[in-house]
C-alpha cells in the first residue's frame, strides 16, 4: 500500500490506452501524475519533489528528471508552478483532453 496520496480511478480509459504507446519509464511517470493527488493551490500540479516521485515509482532520480522534459515537451506533462529553483509539474493536454460539451442532434424518422 502507497503511502503517496492518490487519486480515485476516475481515469479516461482513451488517456491510459494512450499511455500503453510510451517508453516503460515514461509511462510509469504519466501513470503516477493520473493517480497523484493534485494540489489547486500550485495549479492543479502534484506537489512532491523529483525524489520523492521517483521513490514512489521505484526509478533512479536521474532517469526520472530526464523524463520530465520530454513528457512535457510532447504535451503529457506541463509546468503547474515554479518556487526558486523546484518546479511542479502537472498534467498536461494530451493526459487531459478537453471535452466537447456538443450533444449530436438525434434524427426522427
Amino acid at each position: 500500500m502507497s503511502s503517496y496520496p492518490l487519486v480515485g480511478d476516475g481515469i479516461d480509459p482513451v488517456v491510459l490506452s494512450r499511455t500503453l504507446s510510451l517508453p516503460h519509464p515514461q509511462m510509469r511517470v504519466v501513470a503516477f501524475y493520473l493517480t497523484a493527488q493534485k494540489d489547486p493551490e500550485f495549479d492543479y500540479g502534484v506537489v512532491m519533489t523529483g525524489q520523492e516521485i521517483a521513490e514512489a515509482i521505484d526509478m533512479n532520480r536521474t532517469t526520472f528528471s530526464k523524463q520530465l522534459p520530454v513528457l512535457t515537451k510532447a504535451g503529457w506533462l506541463r509546468v503547474a508552478q515554479r518556487h526558486g529553483n523546484v518546479t511542479y509539474y502537472g498534467l498536461g493536454p494530451v493526459a487531459e483532453p478537453q471535452r466537447s460539451n456538443v450533444v449530436p442532434l438525434r434524427r426522427t424518422a
